[in-house]
């Protein structure tokens, strides 16, 4: 259906991006019998800054419209903690600083570090005291008298040490299968707890219950902590027994060439040897101990440096220079938000168009002129039993660092191609009666077509039919033709003179 509403100039303009237009309404030739007259009958509209858009041929498609939340993909979301008790000598990175993997945040002055270290020192010099005590004994072997140690007590500590290191690597085994369990039990309590914030904060649920979780997110915190650091411990264990396998492989070898070579050996020249095998898995076990602390057994001094693990920005500091701080403590979070998550539910009729891989479309309220490119990552499997609902998450490029964790999304899943269609900014689009209309310049009279614009100021009213907006453009199943255009700017104010009576209607004939 097509109605046209004729608008005459007051100041005869070229339609162009800025130009002002003063616009009256047009009366029927019974009326005009005295131009001069009518003219201060006349009300005149002045519209300024009337643009138009010519309708464009383009790809349309399909959309599956959803509601979605931005989220942080895990492992790029890390809470930063010391691996030791001590005081925080420094804190570097503020909030909103960006940090690279690997890079110092904190240091720590630990009590156990310094100890740790004169326990390394200590084992050193046992070392070395041994090393010399078994020097003095072969030169007295080589003078003196002749023993040899059976080589069976050898292979004897060789297969006890064996039996220790499988003792050991059976229980990291478990030790990680409670970590495992513990991280489950807190992923799900973490869930719960935001549950109950959000029910808390709608007045659903009582202060009461929200404690409730609280403290159950604690206990499941302080138990996967606890897993850990047993974890530590048999790994601790594993490297010593490693060690001390490998110095009985070595000394089984040598008892076996003094067996064949019948070298000169003697008791004393085996206790010293002994003594050497034990003062090398001391100093082992303490380079380990260190190394578990995260420092360098080589290295002086009581200080511990604080790194992050991955490269991204400073979302929140709980530390300041002087507090305490131990492996519970969370110094710093960071987050790597140059790739993101779009998190949406969809109902189980609408699955069958689901698929990995599938473009979207996302948009924000912080941009609304902007439209993020996105791929399905997954399509959850199971339903949820009261919406019967899957979830679905999308991968963003978030290079740009615009999308920000929990932001509300419009998601557009594009569900179908279906060839060429005809676009227009969406801004031309207006509501009216119920109906979707647009104004297109009329260029009916000759006088039009020789200067390119509507000479007499006429402009049409088309009634169209809309379909999917493909980013700041919306597809028109009809109403309009490729080529035809449109008023971008002005409409509104195009409308409400018409609806006000400013303005009357034109005839389609013009």
């Amino acid at each position: 259906m097509r109605f046209r509403y004729i608008i005459l100039l007051l100041i005869v303009a070229v339609v162009s991006a800025g130009a002002t237009y003063q616009f009256a309404g047009r009366h029927s030739s019974e009326d005009d019998h005295d131009g001069h007259d009518h003219a201060d009958e006349q009300t005149a509209i002045k519209i300024p800054g009337v643009q138009t858009a010519a309708a464009a041929a383009g790809e349309g498609w399909d959309t599956l419209d959803l509601t979605g939340r931005i989220t942080i993909p895990s492992g790029n979301l890390v809470q930063i903690s010391p691996r030791i008790e001590g005081k925080v000598t420094s804190a570097h990175p503020k909030v909103g600083d960006m940090v690279q993997r690997g890079q110092v945040l904190a240091t720590v002055s630990s009590v156990e570090l310094a100890e740790s270290r004169a326990v390394y020192r200590q084992a050193l010099a046992r070392l070395e005291a041994a090393k010399n005590e078994l020097a003095q004994e072969q030169k007295a072997a080589r003078l003196g008298a002749n023993s040899a140690r059976p080589l069976e007590e050898a292979r004897a500590e060789t297969l006890e040490a064996q039996g220790a290191l499988a003792d050991a690597k059976s229980e990291l085994s478990q030790a990680k299968s409670e970590l495992a369990k513990c991280e489950s039990e807190l992923a799900q309590c973490t869930a719960r707890l935001q549950r109950a914030k959000d029910l808390y904060a709608d007045q659903i649920i009582a202060r009461q219950d929200l404690e409730s979780a609280e403290a159950e997110y604690k206990m499941d915190m302080a138990a996967v902590g606890a897993a850990k650091s047993k974890i530590n411990q048999y790994e601790t264990r594993i490297a010593k027994e490693n060690s001390r396998l490998e110095l009985a492989r070595q000394y089984m070898a040598r008892e076996e060439k003094v067996y064949k070579g019948k070298v000169v050996d003697t008791k004393a020249v085996q206790a010293a040897k002994s003594a050497v095998i034990a003062a090398q898995t001391d100093v082992q076990a303490a380079a380990d101990r260190i190394r578990v602390l995260g420092a360098n057994p080589g290295g002086a001094g009581d200080s511990i440096a604080v790194t992050s693990p991955i490269s991204g920005r400073v979302v929140a500091r709980q530390v300041s220079t002087g507090e305490m701080a131990s492996p519970s403590s969370v110094l710093f979070t960071v987050a790597n938000l140059s790739t993101v998550w779009v998190e949406a539910d969809v109902y189980e009729k609408d699955l069958s168009s689901v698929r990995k891989g599938q473009a979207v479309e996302i948009r924000v309220d912080a941009y609304p002129d902007r439209v993020f490119a996105a791929k399905v990552d997954t399509v959850g499997d199971m339903l949820t039993s009261n919406s019967r609902t899957a979830k679905v998450r999308c991968v963003i490029d978030n290079s740009h660092g615009l999308l920000k964790g929990d932001m509300f999304a419009k998601v557009s899943l594009i569900t179908a191609r279906r060839g060429s269609t005809v676009l227009i900014p969406k801004q031309a689009v207006l509501d009216d009666a119920g109906s979707k209309i647009v104004f297109t310049p009329c260029m009916d009279c000759p006088e039009d077509e020789k200067a390119g614009y509507s000479v007499c100021g006429s402009y049409d009213k088309l009634i169209v039919e809309t379909g999917s907006t493909h980013g700041d453009k919306i597809e028109i199943l009809k109403g309009v033709e490729p080529g035809t255009h449109v008023v971008t700017v002005g409409a509104y104010q195009i409308k409400t003179a018409l609806s006000s009576g400013k303005l009357e209607a034109g005839c389609a004939d013009h």
